[in-house]
């Protein structure tokens, strides 16, 4: 810890921008992200019913979530928030009645499906001046026809006004199959919003963001150089954990360094000691340092003296860029042979 607070010290920051956790502080919202919370709240607040929000791993859903009980914390006498995270394939239709009852707080004198129903059928008929909502991460492990039922009859008690509980599911893409394989409940989806990768300008932001928040101040925190910013989204393809990650472990680097500016060999170097090897993201990699004109070979960055900056390389211009773009290539394959050899 004491190690820690010093690099962080070293940095510029109160606490670290880039920690692996889903910490609404720290939420940067894409204009992607915006239009997504924008058409959530209209849903629950109008009390349409079923909101599906699907996205890759990493693309911020389990954000969005947390950003969203957040907002329902802050007025309980209004909303009434339950949250199943990471339901079990495996549940049977009933034992997802159960952990949703649950999650509402509620403890049936009989256990049946019957009981717990009629159980949470009352609750939510008293609490109809509230909004309800059950909020499930993961969805995509509901994937049987038994628990996809379920949910629709959980959602089927109604007003003639509006629904007397809302549903929001972030699942990744793969759920889509499973919602076409059970169109009774896909039909009664009032909204679906797929998140996609971020662009770069929208990662410049985002990275920018979090080291205000972690207290950076302007010209006296860590600074990462626009080619290692292109170096960061083009392996991250725009995922923004992946993003998150490799931030992480470069601005660890820099504090051994003992440099603030995060160039693109300390980009490179997080890259190859810290991730699994891909050729396809390694070639994606090469490409972006060429298109920027880096040369510099995947090799790790060394530190001169205490209180040193990495020193970019004078590199050489007599190479073709698809001369340079192979060199990387091959040189980032071959290490991969020998690793593996």
């Amino acid at each position: 810890m004491e190690e820690l607070n010093s690099q962080l010290q070293f940095l510029g920051l109160r606490e670290h921008p880039f920690a692996p956790t889903a910490d609404p502080v720290y939420f940067y919202a894409t204009p992607e992200h915006k239009e997504c919370l924008f058409r959530l709240w209209s849903s629950i607040d109008e009390r349409h019913g079923i909101a599906v929000v699907l996205g890759n791993y990493g693309t911020g859903k389990t954000t969005l979530l947390r950003k969203l009980i957040t907002g329902m914390a802050a007025d309980k006498d209004h909303y009434c928030t339950a949250v199943l995270g990471s339901p079990i394939p495996s549940w049977t239709s009933f034992a997802l009645l159960e952990s949703i009852v649950a999650q509402f707080g509620l403890r049936p004198e009989e256990k049946s499906f019957i009981c717990y129903m009629e159980a949470l059928n009352r609750f939510l008929l008293e609490n109809r001046n509230r909004v309800c909502t059950l909020i499930i991460d993961d969805a995509q492990n509901l994937n049987k026809r038994g628990q996809i039922e379920l949910l629709r009859l959980v959602q089927n008690l109604e007003t003639q006004q509006h629904k007397l509980l809302n549903l929001v599911l972030f699942a990744q893409l793969e759920w889509v199959e499973v919602l076409r394989a059970a169109p009774n409940f896909a039909q009664r989806v009032n909204m679906t919003y797929t998140l996609h990768p971020v662009s770069l300008e929208d990662m410049r932001h985002f990275i920018e963001f979090r080291l205000f928040q972690a207290g950076a101040q302007e010209g006296n925190g860590p600074q990462f150089e626009e080619v290692a910013l292109r170096a960061i989204h083009a392996y991250a393809e725009g995922n923004p954990r992946v993003i998150v990650t490799l931030c992480r472990n470069a601005l660890l680097v820099a504090a051994q360094l003992r440099t603030r500016k995060i160039s693109h060999e300390i980009i490179v170097h997080t890259i190859e000691k810290t991730t699994l090897p891909d050729p396809d993201k390694r070639a994606r990699l090469a490409a972006a340092l060429m298109g920027a004109g880096a040369t510099v070979a995947p090799a790790p960055p060394k530190r001169e003296a205490p209180d040193t900056e990495v020193r970019t390389p004078v590199v050489s211009t007599t190479q073709s860029r698809d001369e340079r773009a192979a060199a990387l290539l091959l040189s980032a394959r071959s290490r991969q042979t020998q690793g593996s050899a």
